[in-house]
């Protein structure tokens, strides 16, 4: 019982453990799969870095166009543009380099001829001329160099023999003595710094991996890549040699992860002489992710070519084969795939297509009958409108009418009253000259005319601004409750009245003062008169859609 008991406790343990690894785990791949992502991005803005490169090294250059007569600041100029060309561009930085050489022979400057050889034989080892590159060192006396070239020295010498082990491996006889080389070289060049210089936990480090001290070695790349910024080569250096170490210690995801921010930093630093790319592109090669790991690869075959480094183009070109062809046969498994799905989405389209058919002459049927019936309803509405619009009209006239009978038999009964007391009274001339008064007839038409017009503009209260739309600008009337005598024939028009007699003797004028009146506005108008009356007669009416 107690043995079971104590399983189940170490099962439960073992379980716990196993969780926190799992755990750790998935967190350094979604951390790497962040990272990733990034640097696909730094990949498509590489134009943007190379032309943030070439505004330094312009700047640079400006520097040269504006000294013409020290040698001193043009050799200091023409170094610091060969050492931004150095990681970017291997033939301009020769360029530059020698014309610092040339500037060293004529000031017979021993100091600058050392300094600009020691550049020289950095930027020829890096790009693969390994024989000139130890020629150029061979040349020089240790002895007759400065003390604050020592570094340089031997540095110069650590690149040499580092690319020579890199393109050769360490499992031959050259390998064998290029590292021990390499080995003294680490040395001179560390013990030549002090623990303040940015250099010294770099070659420290680089003693420590030599010697295979690892966790020390890890210990003071760190130092190192904490003097240096992200973005920078140095840095992208830095990252390069602790993913190396990283994977001797076995820590596969951390040497990933390096590995990016390495890549990360060539991209911004406009580095094309790099490793980290090509080594990160095995790497997802390995783990099957061909598709970045074919990105990765071609983008460093564009940067050895552009920078026109030999023995890395060498060494991409023993890597791109496989991924190529891993990627090619993945492509084409997933083209095939494509072809089955287009083709089962083909045949299901075909369905939907005459499903849809069917559908859509369904739809028309139906949408046929629901214009008839719109228009049905159109048509109603209109007729609702216009009875409406007559209803109103006939309830206006009505009243209109009623009003204007009570009027004029309350007149006619004052005359009544007025004929039958003149008549008593013998008044027979003053009866006759009542009679022949024309203008108390004028007096009772102005009256009849006033109150038809205000009859009228209460049907249709915006019938002059209607019909000033119809007019020439400098032709329309002013909008008052009194209508002018063309606007009145044309609002009898409006309210049905179209014969021209009618309209006559309503308004007391002949046939031909009403056709001029008539034709008089229609010059007026902006439209043909043939549509003048139609526009007439539309307004006031309801609008449908």
């Amino acid at each position: 019982m107690i043995v079971f008991k104590i399983r189940n406790c170490f099962f439960i343990f073992y379980f716990f453990l196993g969780a926190i690894s799992c755990q750790k785990n998935n967190s350094a791949i979604n951390v790497n799969e962040r990272l990733l992502s990034s640097l696909d991005k730094k990949i498509k803005q590489k134009q943007y870095y190379e032309n943030k490169k070439k505004i330094t090294i312009q700047k640079l250059k400006d520097k040269l166009k504006t000294n013409k007569n020290s040698d001193s600041v043009t050799y200091d100029v023409n170094y610091q543009i060969a050492e931004e060309y150095l990681g970017y561009q291997c033939d301009s930085a020769y360029l530059y380099s020698d014309r610092n050489r040339q500037i060293a022979l004529k000031n017979n400057n021993n100091r600058w001829l050392h300094k600009n050889l020691l550049q020289r034989s950095v930027l020829l080892s890096t790009t693969g001329l390994f024989v000139e590159s130890k020629e150029i060192l061979d040349r020089i006396n240790p002895e007759k160099l400065s003390s604050d070239l020592r570094f340089s020295y031997n540095s110069a010498y650590e690149c040499l023999y580092s690319n020579l082990l890199d393109y050769t491996g360490d499992n031959n006889t050259h390998g064998i003595r290029y590292k021990k080389n390499l080995v003294n070289y680490y040395d001179y060049a560390y013990k030549s710094l002090k623990p303040d210089n940015q250099f010294y936990y770099l070659f420290l480090s680089h003693k420590n991996r030599i010697n295979n001290q690892w966790q020390l070695a890890n210990d003071n790349i760190d130092r190192f890549l904490k003097t240096t910024n992200p973005g920078t080569r140095l840095y992208a250096i830095g990252s390069y040699c602790k993913a190396v170490i990283e994977a001797k210690l076995g820590n596969q995801d951390s040497q990933e992860s390096c590995l990016i921010y390495s890549a990360i930093s060539d991209i911004e630093s406009s580095t094309k002489e790099n490793r980290s790319m090509q080594d990160l592109a095995s790497i997802l090669y390995k783990k099957g992710e061909t598709e970045r790991a074919y990105i990765y690869i071609q983008s460093a075959l564009q940067d050895a070519n552009f920078y026109n480094a030999r023995f890395r183009s060498i060494q991409i070109s023993k890597v791109q084969p496989i991924i190529e062809n891993t990627y090619l046969l993945t492509i084409n498994s997933q083209n095939n795939k494509l072809r089955w799905s287009v083709f089962i989405i083909s045949f299901l389209l075909l369905g939907l297509a005459i499903t849809l058919f069917f559908i859509y002459k369904q739809l028309k049927t139906i949408a046929s009958s629901r214009n008839e019936l719109s228009l049905m309803n159109t048509d109603l509405k209109m007729m609702n409108g216009k009875l409406n619009e007559a209803n109103h009209i006939k309830e206006e006239y009505v009243a209109f009418f009623i009003n204007q009978c009570s009027i004029y038999l309350e007149r006619f009964e004052k005359y009544k009253k007025l004929i039958s007391k003149r008549l008593s009274a013998g008044q027979v001339d003053k009866l006759t000259e009542m009679i022949n008064n024309k203008k108390n007839v004028e007096l009772d038409l102005d009256e009849l005319y006033l109150s038809f017009d205000k009859a009228f503009l209460r049907i249709y209260p915006n019938f002059v601004e209607e019909v000033n739309k119809l007019l020439k600008p400098e032709e329309r009337y002013d909008v008052t409750n009194i209508l002018k005598t063309e606007l009145r024939i044309f609002a009898l028009i409006r309210l049905g009245i179209n014969d021209a007699q009618q309209i006559s003797d309503f308004l007391r004028y002949s046939l031909r003062t009403i056709y001029n009146y008539k034709s008089k506005l229609k010059t007026k108008s902006v439209v043909g008169n043939d549509e003048f009356e139609e526009k007439i007669m539309m307004i006031g009416s309801i609008s449908y859609h």
